[in-house]
C-alpha cells in the first residue's frame, strides 16, 4: 500500500513539473494530480495548449509587427534631396507611391497592420507627395 501512495505522489510531482515547463502553475497541477489523480492532471495538462510556447509566438509576432511598422515609417519618411524636372522622374515617383500604397495594402490584408495604422501611413504617403514640389 505504501508503494501505491509513493507512486501516486511521484506522478503528481511529475505532472507539476511538466505543467511548470508548459507555462502553467506547477503547484496547482501538482495539487490537482495529488487530489484527483495524476492521470486526470496529466490529461487536463495535455488538453490545454502550451502557454509558454503561445507566449513566445505572441512575442515573436509583436517583434515582427514592430519591424514592419519601422520599415513603413522609413518608407514614409524618406525624402528625395533633389527631384529631377523631367516627366520620367515624376512618372517614377508616382509608380513609387503606388508601390508603397500596394505594400501597405498587402500588410493590412495580411493582418500586420490594422485599418487605423493603414490609414495613418496612407495619409502620410499622400500628404508627403502633396507637399513635395511638382514641376
Amino acid at each position: 500500500m505504501f508503494f501505491f501512495w509513493f507512486f501516486w505522489l511521484v506522478l503528481a510531482i511529475v505532472v507539476g513539473i511538466l505543467a511548470s515547463s508548459r507555462g502553467r502553475s506547477g503547484f496547482g497541477y501538482f495539487l490537482l494530480a495529488l487530489v484527483m489523480s495524476p492521470l486526470v492532471g496529466f490529461a487536463i495538462l495535455l488538453a490545454l495548449n502550451n502557454k509558454a510556447e503561445d507566449d513566445r509566438q505572441e512575442q515573436l509576432r509583436r517583434e515582427d509587427h514592430e519591424r514592419h511598422l519601422e520599415s513603413i515609417k522609413a518608407l514614409t519618411s524618406t525624402t528625395s534631396g533633389s527631384e529631377a524636372d523631367n516627366s520620367s522622374a515624376n512618372a517614377h515617383k508616382s509608380v513609387s507611391i503606388s508601390d508603397e500604397l500596394e505594400k501597405l495594402a498587402t500588410l493590412r490584408d495580411k493582418g500586420i497592420l490594422s485599418d487605423e495604422e493603414f490609414q495613418q501611413q496612407k495619409s502620410k504617403i499622400l500628404n508627403h507627395t502633396a507637399s513635395s514640389p511638382s514641376t
